[in-house]
C-alpha cells in the first residue's frame, strides 16, 4: 500500500486529517491559500506525520482521489477488477473505479491504470477539464493567440510560447489561460511536460473549482497580489507581485509599476520591448485651471487616432483613450471641486498602460487591465506643492523618523512594529530561501527613499540600504 500515507484513505478522510495549515505549507506559501481551501472541505489530507510534502509530485493514483473528492463523484468499492495494477486492496481502488465509471479515466493499451505514474500539467488539465465538463475554446485560427488592449482575442500560433496551437491539449491550454487557472512564467512558458508537484495541483484543482463556483468567469488573480498605497500621489492599487515599482524625483511627482522583459535582457522601462508591461500614476496639477470638459476635449484632440469613452471612478469623471493594436489604454481622472478630492481638487490623476506585442501580451494586458479594475482613488494624498512622503513633519520628521528606524536594526520582534511607523513601505523582493531561517523580504519607502532587509523568523530588520535595491 505505497500510497496509504499520502491521502486518506478507506472511506475515511478525517483519519489524517487536522484542524488548521500544514505545518510545511505555512501562509506565506505561494499555494498556501488553495491547499487550506482543498484541505478544509475535505479534498486532501497529509501524510502520517501530518505534514503535506508541498514539492513531492504527484501520481496518477492522488490525482484521481483529489478529482473524484472535490466533483462528489460516486466510489466504486464493489466494481470489478478492469485493471490489473488496480487491485481490490489499494486505498485508490473506489476511486479510480468511480472516476472509471464517470468516464474521467482509462487505461492504457495494456490494460494497465499505471497509478504510481506521475502526472504533468497537459494531463492535469484534460482530466480536470472534462471531469468538470468545462466549454473549451476553439484553437488555432479561433482566437489561439494574444489579445489587444480592448480585451479582443487575435489569432496567433502559439497558446504560450512552449504550448503551440497544435498540440493535443492546445483546447485545454487555451481554456486554463482565458480563466487565468494556469499563468506564464517570466519567458512565456507553462512547461506543460514536466511533473506536477502536489502544490502546483492542488492550485490548479482550487482554480478550477472556483472558475466553476463564479459560472465561469476568470480566477481572481489579484486576490494574492499585494496592495500599493502612494504615499505622494492620492491612489492605492493592486499590483503582481514580481513586478518592480519606481519612483521619479526631481520634482516630478510620478510612480511606474514595471514588467520587465528578461527574454531580452531589459534594463530600463523607458521602452517596451516585446514582453514589457508597464503602468504609469501621474498627477497633473491643472494649473490652467481647465474644467473637465476642456481638460477631456483637449485630450482628444491631442489623441484623435484613439478610442475616446467617459466613464465613472467612484465619484469622479474618467476618460479612457484606447489604442487596441498598440496595447495601450490610458486614463484621466479629473478629481473635480468637491470635498470629495480634497486636496486634490482640479487636479488630474493620470494613469498610462502600455504593454509589447509579444508572447506574453495577452498575460501582460490581462494584468494591466486588473490593475486598472483595482485602481482607487485615496483621499488625503499628494496635492500641489506637498510632499506627502514627509507625513507632513519635513525633513526634520524624515530624518527624526530614519533614526527612529535605525535604532530597531538588528532588534528581534521589533520589525512589524517598526514597519507600523512607516505609511508607505512594501515589498519589492522576497528571497524565499534566506538564509537558512527563513524568507526574507526586502521592503521599500518611496517617502524615506530606503530598502530595509527583513527576516520572518525573527520579525527582525537586519539592514538597510538608500534607495531601492535588493543589493546587500
Amino acid at each position: 500500500m505505497i500510497f496509504a500515507s499520502v491521502f486518506a484513505f478507506g472511506g475515511v478522510f478525517g483519519a489524517t486529517a487536522f484542524a488548521g495549515s500544514f505545518p510545511d505549507v505555512p501562509e506565506d506559501h505561494d499555494n498556501y491559500k488553495a491547499i487550506q481551501y482543498l484541505k478544509d472541505r475535505g479534498y486532501i489530507g497529509g501524510y502520517s506525520d501530518l505534514t503535506f510534502k508541498p514539492e513531492n509530485e504527484i501520481n496518477r493514483a492522488e490525482a484521481t482521489r483529489i478529482i473524484v473528492s472535490a466533483l462528489n463523484i460516486p466510489q466504486d468499492a464493489e466494481a470489478v477488477v478492469l485493471f490489473g495494477d488496480v487491485p481490490k486492496d489499494q486505498w485508490f481502488f473506489p476511486y479510480v473505479m468511480g472516476a472509471y465509471k464517470a468516464g474521467i479515466v482509462s487505461g492504457d493499451d495494456n490494460g494497465k491504470f499505471r497509478p504510481g505514474d506521475t502526472i504533468n500539467l497537459a494531463e492535469s488539465l484534460r482530466i480536470v477539464s472534462e471531469a468538470l465538463k468545462v466549454e473549451l475554446p476553439g484553437v488555432g485560427g479561433e482566437a489561439a493567440g494574444g489579445e489587444t488592449a480592448g480585451g479582443e482575442a487575435v489569432v496567433a500560433e502559439t497558446i504560450f510560447a512552449d504550448v503551440p496551437s497544435d498540440v493535443w491539449y492546445a483546447k485545454y491550454a487555451l481554456y486554463a489561460r482565458e480563466k487565468n487557472i494556469v499563468l506564464m512564467d517570466d519567458y512565456g512558458q507553462v512547461h506543460a511536460g514536466d511533473p506536477m508537484t502536489r502544490a502546483r495541483f492542488a492550485e490548479i484543482m482550487y482554480r478550477f473549482l472556483i472558475v466553476k463556483d463564479s459560472g465561469g468567469e476568470g480566477f481572481p488573480i489579484e486576490e494574492t497580489w499585494q496592495l500599493y498605497e502612494s504615499g505622494k500621489l492620492p491612489f492605492k492599487v493592486k499590483y503582481p507581485d514580481n513586478w518592480e515599482i519606481l519612483n521619479s524625483g526631481d520634482g516630478l511627482d510620478e510612480t511606474v509599476f514595471w514588467k520587465n522583459d528578461k527574454g531580452y535582457y531589459q534594463f530600463s522601462p523607458e521602452r517596451i520591448y516585446p514582453n514589457t508591461a508597464k503602468a504609469v500614476v501621474s498627477l497633473d496639477e491643472n494649473e490652467e485651471g481647465l474644467s473637465k470638459s476642456e481638460y477631456f476635449s483637449n485630450v482628444k484632440m491631442v489623441f484623435g487616432t484613439g478610442e475616446a469613452s467617459e466613464f465613472k471612478l467612484g465619484d469622479f469623471d474618467a476618460l479612457q483613450i484606447l489604442y487596441k493594436d498598440e496595447y495601450i489604454k490610458d486614463w484621466y481622472i479629473y478629481l473635480g471641486t468637491g470635498a470629495g478630492a480634497g486636496v486634490n481638487a482640479g487636479e488630474v490623476l493620470a494613469v498610462y498602460t502600455q504593454n509589447g506585442p509579444g508572447v506574453m501580451a495577452y498575460q501582460n494586458r490581462k494584468f494591466l487591465d486588473t490593475m486598472l479594475k483595482t485602481f482607487e482613488y485615496k483621499e488625503g494624498a499628494g496635492g500641489a506643492g506637498d510632499d506627502a512622503g514627509s507625513d507632513g513633519a519635513g525633513d526634520g520628521g524624515s530624518s527624526a523618523l530614519k533614526s527612529q528606524i535605525f535604532e530597531n536594526i538588528l532588534l528581534e520582534g521589533a520589525g512589524q512594529t517598526t514597519f507600523g511607523l512607516i505609511s508607505d513601505e512594501y515589498i519589492i523582493e522576497t528571497d524565499s530561501i534566506g538564509v537558512g531561517t527563513g524568507p526574507i523580504d526586502y521592503y521599500y519607502s518611496s517617502s524615506l527613499d530606503i530598502t530595509l532587509k527583513y527576516e520572518r523568523a525573527g520579525d527582525v530588520i537586519l539592514d538597510y540600504r538608500d534607495g531601492q535595491t535588493t543589493a546587500f
